[in-house]
């Protein structure tokens, strides 16, 4: 069993204004931002910190199971910004975009 908590506290004392959600496994990381490269560089900040504090500490993460979602109460064109987890480019996804606090899936 990995104990993850110390994530937390390193990943929201090193990127102001973001905050760790988790259930069982899996680990989210909440942004907010003026549009959505605001948020997407946020976000790139927030992985950057989770991937040195996983080194240190001997864990793994699947980037197959990364994904990212985007909030706003502007409608517009989904987001085409991307959020970069090490050498990966993780899409926002167009098919799960909340407009006005309203899931759209």
């Amino acid at each position: 069993m990995t104990y993850l908590s110390g994530l937390f506290d390193k990943v929201e004392r090193a990127v102001p204004g973001v905050s760790g959600l988790s259930f069982v496994d899996d680990i989210g990381w909440l942004a907010e931002g003026k549009d959505e490269e605001a948020v997407a560089a946020r976000l790139l900040e927030a992985a950057a910190a989770s991937i040195e504090w996983a080194v240190q500490n001997g864990v793994a993460s699947d980037p197959g199971k990364t994904a990212a979602a985007f909030s706003s109460w502007r409608r517009k064109a989904a987001p085409e910004a991307t959020v970069m987890v090490g050498e990966h480019s993780i899409p926002f996804n167009k098919e799960a975009t909340i407009w006005l606090r309203i899931w759209l899936d």
